[in-house]
């Protein structure tokens, strides 16, 4: 992207120098502008692999079977957590509901709640990293980079005893750059393809419905148990929107699983 916009500057200024036709120099430097703009525009959005793999749909996760044709499988995630008392509360519906979601953990928040972070896993939920501070990773530098998502890990691997597999950048934010330095801590970056904007302060019965209109077999639902980084925003609404999703997407036929549990049932042929 950088050198797209630097390219553009140093066509201009031989345009004014006269090194080459000014004409020549504003068509050229409007399509590196161009280029320069869809590489940020594909680097902030969400879905597609213009920088590398990223899992949008739980068919996209590796080591996965063959997915059964008849089975329609959704996963709910939860970024930005742990933040009680949501947390707590949105662990007590998915028990009670016997669901299991997947939790992108902020570890800095992790390291004060560490309790949460323990009682997820052990009650059947996949624990992934965010990172260990939310920050835009396209404006850190590699090595920020690379200790943000180790310090990250070991956090997690301090209190669960578990190397986190999958990592969900924050913003969903990656470029050639991030996803190289994923790929170097051994992590499986994982986006999603339904995104209801929970953290907009809509109610419950709205997060409900946006997720309903886009429910498909092999969603990877956005939603947020944290409020990072501030933690003063109630979840309240996203609490309560869980407990009517999962019984309105068992209604529709759509087993909900954590992105472990999916690869692991997947693994077995015809469950």
């Amino acid at each position: 992207m950088g050198a797209f916009y630097l390219a553009a500057l140093v066509i201009l200024w031989a345009g004014r120098r006269g090194n080459v036709s000014r004409k020549l120099a504003a068509v050229a430097s409007v399509v590196c502008l161009l280029a320069g703009s869809g590489a940020l525009a594909a680097a902030v959005y969400p879905w597609g692999n213009s920088y590398g793999i990223t899992v949008n749909r739980l068919q996209d996760l590796p080591g996965k079977g063959v997915v059964p044709a008849t089975a329609g499988y959704m996963a709910l995630t939860f970024d930005d957590g742990p933040y009680p008392p949501y947390t707590d509360r949105l662990l007590d519906v998915l028990k009670e509901k016997k669901a299991h979601a997947t939790f992108f953990l902020v570890a800095e928040q992790a390291q004060r709640h560490p309790e949460l972070v323990k009682r997820a896993l052990a009650e059947g939920h996949t624990v992934g990293l965010h990172a260990f501070r939310h920050r835009d990773f396209l404006k850190l530098t590699e090595e920020e980079r690379q200790k943000d998502l180790a310090l990250g890990k070991k956090v997690l691997h301090d209190i669960t005893g578990k190397e986190p597999v999958y990592w969900r950048p924050p913003h969903g934010f990656r470029d050639f750059s991030v996803m190289e330095v994923a790929a170097a801590e051994k992590l499986t970056v994982v986006n999603w393809s339904v995104i209801p904007r929970d953290w907009t302060g809509i109610g419950k019965q709205e997060i409900h419905n946006r997720v309903m209109d886009k429910a498909e077999n092999g969603a990877i639902v956005l939603l947020h148990d944290g409020d990072s980084p501030f933690y003063k925003a109630s979840r309240k609404a996203t609490v309560d929107a869980a407990a009517l999703l999962i019984d309105s997407l068992r209604e529709k036929g759509y087993h909900l699983v954590s992105l472990e549990e999916y690869v692991q049932a997947e693994k077995r042929p015809g469950q």
